[in-house]
């Protein structure tokens, strides 16, 4: 049931203006209009304008490569230059066509997200990886850039993907609008620069991220802010005992 919610959450985050269901495209074809594979070689455009970025999807989900892939089709500034579900054949398209950016996901067949962005900087330092995830947990958000990740948005953020890629082209961090896992740290008690050396971003990202909490919650202070997140654990903590009574 948890999945089915969060694939609706996604289909709405990537096509908001739409509220009917498409048949989705196979997984090696295009979704605006080409019929060419897009594992294939790219076409020479060469001299016919400004260059694009070129984007490697990788995600496991279907229906979620093929909203990304239409929003990087009505980008002006990236391109697609390939697409798969499977960790191997990532690997391949990587290299085969030198992609400056990678719209990346966690789960994977036939391997793991995170050894992915490990492979990724080895195979090209100067490409940057963007993780769209459904886990919005500390843990996978600390191990996605201890691996190499410039980015991180879960499912309900895609629409912040381009912005996303404009910040790491760039060669800055972004990390999307899920605000639970940085009140976790908070509530726990750590500091913007502890913030930052866990999650390894800049100390201006968590300190615009607390304040786009602080707005979201109409809290005036940092004290206010602390508060509210030990608040949350401790209503957390609550309901886990609750729903698992043999857990603790």
């Amino acid at each position: 049931m948890q999945q089915r919610k969060d694939r609706r959450i996604a289909a709405r985050a990537l096509n908001p203006k739409s509220n009917t269901r498409k048949k989705q495209a196979p997984d090696n074809r295009s979704v605006y209009g080409s019929k060419k594979s897009l594992t294939a070689e790219p076409d020479d455009v060469s001299g016919k304008g400004p260059t694009k970025a070129k984007v490697l999807v990788v995600h496991r989900i279907g229906f979620v490569r093929s909203g990304v892939l239409s929003l990087i089709a009505k980008s002006m500034q990236f391109m697609a230059c390939g697409e798969t579900d499977e960790a191997p054949l990532a690997r391949e398209l990587f290299v085969r066509h030198k992609p400056k950016l990678v719209l990346l996901g966690l789960t994977l067949r036939g391997g793991d997200g995170f050894q992915l962005i490990k492979d990724f900087c080895k195979l090209e330092p100067a490409a940057a990886t963007l993780v769209l995830s459904q886990r919005n947990d500390a843990l996978s958000i600390r191990r996605a850039f201890r691996a190499g990740a410039r980015g991180y948005l879960t499912l309900d953020a895609a629409a912040e993907m381009v912005r996303a890629f404009d910040e790491i082209s760039a060669g800055r961090v972004y990390v999307g609008a899920s605000v639970l896992p940085l009140i976790s740290f908070i509530g726990r008690g750590f500091s913007v620069s502890e913030l930052a050396i866990e999650l390894h971003v800049s100390v201006k990202t968590i300190e615009t991220h607390q304040m786009r909490i602080k707005e979201k919650l109409a809290l005036h202070s940092a004290a206010e802010l602390r508060q509210k997140a030990r608040e949350w654990l401790a209503r957390s903590a609550l309901n886990r005992i609750r729903e698992d009574p043999e857990s603790e």
